[in-house]
């Protein structure tokens, strides 16, 4: 199981490390945090049972195993703050890969974030043999997001306007791409 040691910039000792089947309950916590904070920039509106959260955690750990995703949760204080993903598309996507990151209100803006997803892309660069793009989406109002993405390499390719809605506001949404090696014709 990889785990890593980090310091964040406020002193927050921190780990990054792969899931484990008896993280659901925690994973529950830390996701439904999200249902109630506005403008939290991920696309979950409503709070999950356990029962989904368990399901979803063995389906994700099952893609670990068969290589097709790479996921490593945020732990500080023996709490999980976070998470972060990168899953392979298959079939004729295969060179291609989705990411995410969710990160807890209190753990943000300390440097987590970039290195939690330099670790996660390094990652699937390793394990992913042909992996050519990384691909994201996020929310428009997601300024700090948004100029974290492009530090670590991702360059915007489109806007679908109001792709998402948080109560009766639109959202456009931003699609990005981090190109890994150059483009063979």
């Amino acid at each position: 199981m990889v785990s890593y040691r980090f310091k964040a910039r406020d002193g927050t000792a921190v780990i990054f490390r792969e899931p484990r089947s008896t993280d659901a309950r925690q994973l529950m916590d830390f996701i439904n945090r999200f249902a109630d904070e506005p403008m939290s920039g991920i696309v979950v509106n409503r709070k999950t049972t356990l029962r989904e959260e368990k399901r979803w955690l063995a389906d994700r750990l099952g893609e670990i195993r068969n290589k097709e995703t790479v996921m490593l949760v945020v732990e500080s204080g023996g709490r999980i703050m976070g998470n972060c993903d990168v899953g392979r598309y298959r079939h004729k996507k295969s060179h291609r890969a989705l990411f995410g990151i969710a990160l807890s209100t209190e753990i943000r803006g300390k440097g987590v974030g970039e290195a939690l997803m330099r670790k996660v892309i390094g990652l699937a660069r390793q394990r992913f043999k042909g992996l050519e793009f990384i691909d994201l989406s996020a929310m428009d109002y997601n300024a700090r997001a948004l100029n974290l993405y492009r530090k670590v390499g991702f360059v915007e390719l489109a806007r679908i306007p109001k792709a998402m809605k948080e109560g009766d506001m639109y959202v456009d949404e931003a699609l990005m791409t981090l190109p890994l090696k150059s483009k063979k014709r």
